[in-house]
């Protein structure tokens, strides 16, 4: 009995092996040039846009992002999108406000567990627009603020959790998949 001692699938060995999706400029995944005071508008449709990355791109391709840093500017794009103070995402993403000021002041990405719980947050918008997508009336979507209740509901305290709030499910990656199923369970009775 012989073992293959390449662990990559057949169709990933030889040339096509180094054609992948992480091999891409990894901070491309992030928003590059929105105003940090832009408009509402463009906020929510650079949110939808990521959240659409997040949805179809592949797990090393997001792994690649969080590992290469999240800039500070999004911050700013979720609370502008979703209705947050800048604290309060801030606060969703494990950020203390001396720590924001100092790597925005110097241009620098924030740090790594932030970069996670970003992730995870958008990954969990994505799952919530795939639920209604699928199972909402398109009608009443248009007119559902998602990324709002979205934004809320990461703060509310839940039985499902043991009490916790989503928010702060996302500091690990099973916490994040425990608030991805209670979304799963909710999909007949979300609000649209």
């Amino acid at each position: 009995m012989t073992l293959a001692t390449d662990p990559r699938p057949l169709q990933l060995r030889g040339k096509a092996a180094h054609r992948s999706a992480s091999s891409a400029d990894p901070t491309t995944v992030w928003p590059r040039s929105v105003k940090k005071h832009g408009d509402k508008a463009e906020h929510r449709r650079v949110l939808r846009d990521l959240i659409e990355q997040v949805a179809t791109l592949p797990g090393t391709a997001l792994f690649d992002a969080v590992e290469a840093g999240v800039p500070t500017g999004l911050v700013d794009i979720i609370a502008s999108a979703t209705g947050e103070s800048v604290a309060q995402v801030m606060d969703l993403i494990g950020v203390s406000p001396s720590t924001f000021r100092r790597k925005e002041e110097l241009n620098e990405r924030l740090p790594d567990a932030a970069g996670h719980r970003v992730m995870g947050f958008l990954r969990v918008a994505a799952t919530l627009h795939r639920l209604l997508n699928e199972s909402g009336d398109q009608e009443q979507l248009r007119n559902f603020d998602v990324d709002g209740w979205l934004a809320h509901w990461m703060r509310v305290e839940l039985p499902e959790l043991d009490g916790k709030t989503p928010a702060q499910m996302l500091r690990n990656p099973e916490g994040q998949r425990a608030v991805e199923q209670v979304l799963e369970r909710m999909r007949g009775g979300l609000p649209a």
